[in-house]
């Protein structure tokens, strides 16, 4: 086949193993890191069965790992090239990372930290006698990261919902390169971790919907 006519050129499909690491460390399968990954790298939307053979994967492995990343909003599928039927449909992967991270963060993570925070809520309220005191302190503590997370989680899924974002991509790439900065900035500064906790959850929401108006 001529590199022209391939569906990823050799030496960009050799990139497919860091989509397969990268999916299996954040607690998805592997062959949903293949299948995204392939659709990241195609030059086109592809059938079922290019990635069937393209990946060496069987029918019911690609439909399964396609249910798995449309689910999280990874993966779009449209009409078929030829209108011939369900097995020739196009699959293509979201161009917008933003959106699926927030996908993710909402039908999972969103759960996970709700369950833990509420699991350590019960244990700091039976932790009040003098002799729970270090584990009421280790119950505090899971409770300020949860607020964290729920924090940051809440930040991107603002982001990657907000209905102007297209109308301030500037700023939005100026705020993410300055975010990670930012977050040091706050980590490092005196005083109690969780009072910076509380005011990014009163505050960083709505200077998003001022387009970052003095954020930082």
């Amino acid at each position: 086949m001529n590199q022209n006519d391939a569906i990823v050129e050799p030496e960009i499909l050799k990139e497919l193993p860091s989509f397969e690491i990268f999916f299996s460390r954040i607690g998805f399968k592997r062959i949903d890191g293949s299948v995204f990954g392939l659709l990241v790298l195609a030059k086109k939307p592809l059938t079922s069965e290019e990635i069937e053979q393209t990946l060496n994967l069987s029918q019911s492995a690609v439909s399964l790992s396609l249910k798995t990343l449309t689910t999280f909003g990874a993966v779009e599928t449209t009409g078929d090239r030829d209108n011939r039927e369900a097995r020739a449909r196009l699959h293509s992967a979201k161009e917008d990372s933003l959106s699926i991270v927030a996908s993710v963060f909402r039908k999972r993570e969103e759960e996970v930290v709700a369950d833990f925070k509420r699991m350590a809520q019960r244990v700091l309220e039976r932790s009040e006698s003098s002799e729970y005191v270090s584990r009421k302190r280790r119950m505090q503590s899971i409770l300020t990261t949860c607020e964290i997370a729920e924090s940051v989680m809440n930040f991107v899924i603002t982001m990657a919902h907000s209905k102007s974002r297209s109308e301030y991509d500037a700023q939005y790439e100026a705020m993410v390169k300055r975010l990670p900065k930012a977050l040091d900035i706050i980590a490092s500064t005196a005083g109690p971790l969780a009072d910076f906790t509380m005011n990014i959850k009163e505050n960083l929401t709505e200077k998003f919907k001022n387009n970052f108006k003095g954020i930082l």
